[in-house]
């Protein structure tokens, strides 16, 4: 005779996680949405100048509110609950938003990843960082078509993924996420570590150049979501009661998606800032000259050369921490009339035929 099937008690039947994660879903892509927005308003109403990381990181929020929308769902149709509590229709429907939930959160954070580095490549002056630069691009973009691809054959048939009645085969499930989790963690360090080497060659003040330093290492706590979400991976592996469990994964993915676009993010907002708060920051700081002005000339001696030196302040992230540039002119001497002496404001606009020499700049777009 067989066993009588196990009873539960009410109490572990109406326990529930969705609310937690229902919390979480709501709350961190609402904040992240809120700085991209402003983030929008800065880059086209205040510097003019919106660019193909501002768009990435848009892309990146809209598939992290589908990645909410997802969560939601998944905690509609049971998760968060014990398995022994919903139905079989309710489990697949919860398992077939995992599966979108896992697209679209691989597809963010992808996006959020670009955004960084294309903010990196604006601000990188050194050839080798660059290079740095455009191979972490590369390789952020092919982890990001192999999580993608490997979404569509995690499976054969896909429904499996969701119904394991139908028969056909998947891929080890657990190898996978961890190795995709790997990969995430290395190159949230990279993101993280980069800055310390490209900036430490631009010619900032000391101060500034520590700032931007620390809030481009912002991303470090996207870091640390990365590596909780690994742990919470392997308890949901090992786990027999899937729906109780999964909440864990999925708010660490929420978290770790949604503070990479606001750490992303944060750098640019500091022309808002200036602009309203102005009293925040040092109003020598928050300006940028005409390239063509602030030049000071420096006599080496009759009949030598004389020296226009030109300080020309640049903004990394249009309206954000500027890196100041010293670009000297030499210009030769050969007639004392060429160089009027009433110029005391530094206006060179009546020289005429000078030579140039300048090192090349960083590219700003």
């Amino acid at each position: 005779m067989a066993a009588p099937p196990p009873t539960f008690s009410d109490e572990y039947l109406a326990e529930s996680r969705g609310p937690v994660l229902l919390a979480i879903a709501v709350v961190f892509p609402s904040l992240a949405l809120l700085v991209v927005l402003l983030r929008l308003y800065t880059r086209i109403s205040i510097v003019n100048n919106a660019s193909k990381e501002d768009w990435a990181i848009l892309a990146a929020m809209v598939f992290s509110i589908a990645t909410a929308v997802c969560q939601g769902f998944q905690v509609i149709n049971g998760m968060g609950r014990h398995m022994q509590s919903i139905t079989l229709e309710q489990g697949i429907a919860a398992l077939k938003a995992l599966w979108a939930s896992i697209i679209t959160y691989n597809l963010g954070l992808s996006l959020t990843k670009t955004s960084i580095i294309l903010q990196y490549l604006r601000i990188a002056v050194d050839k080798n960082m660059r290079k740095v630069c455009w191979l972490l691009l590369g390789f952020v973009l092919a982890a990001c078509a192999e999580t993608f691809l490997t979404g569509f054959v995690t499976c054969i048939p896909l429904a499996k993924f969701w119904d394991d009645r139908i028969s056909g085969r998947c891929l080890p499930k657990a190898t996978l996420w961890y190795v995709n989790a790997g990969i995430n963690i290395i190159q949230d360090i990279s993101l993280v570590v980069l800055p310390v080497f490209m900036l430490r060659k631009l010619a900032m003040q000391r101060r500034e150049k520590v700032i931007l330093i620390l809030i481009l290492g912002l991303g470090g706590f996207a870091s640390l979501a990365s590596i909780f979400r690994l742990h919470a991976l392997y308890s949901l592996a090992v786990t027999r009661d899937m729906t109780w469990d999964n909440p864990a994964t999925a708010y660490w993915s929420t978290i770790e998606l949604n503070v990479g676009i606001i750490c992303a993010s944060l750098p640019t907002l500091r022309a808002l800032f200036a602009k309203y708060v102005p009293s925040l920051f040092n109003s020598s700081v928050i300006r940028r000259r005409n390239v063509m002005g602030a030049y000071q000339y420096h006599s080496e001696g009759k009949g030598g050369r004389r020296r226009a030196s030109m300080s020309m302040e640049d903004a990394i992230l249009d309206g954000g921490i500027h890196v100041k540039n010293e670009v000297e002119i030499d210009i030769e001497n050969r007639k004392s009339s060429t160089f009027p002496r009433n110029n005391s404001d530094g206006n060179i606009s009546n020289l005429t035929h000078p030579s140039v020499t300048s090192p090349p700049q960083p590219q700003l777009r």
